[in-house]
């Protein structure tokens, strides 16, 4: 072979191989993509995705915030073991999450919403204030623990969330008129002690809930009975508010916080 056809040769075996890899790439860039949706539904099933689908137990625990899919059709707003103190006692389990679980709440419009008392020795009166008029449109039935509130569906609008006695609880709801419930899932979120996680995983099973997402932390807080390891679960169930409400009861009785 003369060295100019060999050097013909060597140019075209290199355009072939590098045509050869350019295929390989997108055939596998192809294979890809294509896998993209389903590993995106498996973390939402996971509960590791946000946007349109349900918050994770670590966003709430982060942010504070939870904004619920038009599949959510009731919410427990769970009121958590020293939530009447304000932050600077150094007695709540969460900083974001001190008074209300969530403390900002964003739901669809026809949404339920109840109040769950997890705050031993103190009866809680809760108000709901329209922001636009000014004026309560809600207040709750006495809440005494281990107990939950009559149930409430509030108009579209924004509104603030007092409590009737206790100045330093203040939190917010959110109807969004864009968004309809179109769902049947109650849904809300607890603190249990990390060390009894499978327990109240359990417990929840038996009682009619799934956990849908967990998320560990360490309470560093002068109150002894709820500082250490402890978990935010975030739980949903297909019965009706009312019956969530009246199965979550021996659940929040069980806590270990006083």
């Amino acid at each position: 072979m003369s060295i100019l056809n060999k050097s013909a040769y060597v140019l075209m075996l290199t355009i072939t191989t590098a045509s050869l890899a350019v295929i390989l790439f997108l055939a596998s860039a192809t294979t890809f993509n294509s896998f993209l949706p389903n590993a995106f539904a498996l973390s939402v099933s996971n509960g590791t995705a946000a946007g349109n689908e349900m918050p994770t137990a670590q966003s709430v625990f982060d942010t504070g915030t939870m904004s619920l899919p038009s599949s959510v059709k009731g919410f427990l707003v769970y009121i958590p073991d020293e939530a009447h103190h304000p932050l600077s006692d150094d007695k709540t389990i969460s900083l974001k999450n001190a008074n209300y679980i969530p403390t900002h709440l964003v739901v669809p419009k026809g949404t339920g919403i109840a109040f769950v008392h997890g705050d031993p020795g103190h009866v809680h009166i809760e108000l709901v204030k329209d922001n636009k008029t000014n004026q309560v449109v809600w207040q709750t039935t006495p809440i005494k623990h281990p107990g939950g509130s009559d149930t409430k569906v509030l108009d579209p609008g924004s509104y603030s969330v007092s409590d009737d006695k206790y100045d330093p609880m203040k939190g917010s709801i959110k109807v969004d008129g864009n968004v309809q419930a179109t769902g049947d899932l109650t849904v809300g979120g607890i603190f249990v002690p990390t060390n009894s996680l499978a327990k109240y995983k359990s417990d929840f099973t038996s009682a009619g809930f799934q956990v849908f997402s967990t998320n560990n932390f360490v309470s560093k807080t002068s109150q002894k009975d709820i500082s250490g390891p402890n978990t935010l679960i975030i739980y949903s169930t297909h019965m009706p508010i009312d019956k969530a409400v009246t199965n979550i009861k021996p659940i929040i009785e069980s806590l270990p916080y006083r």
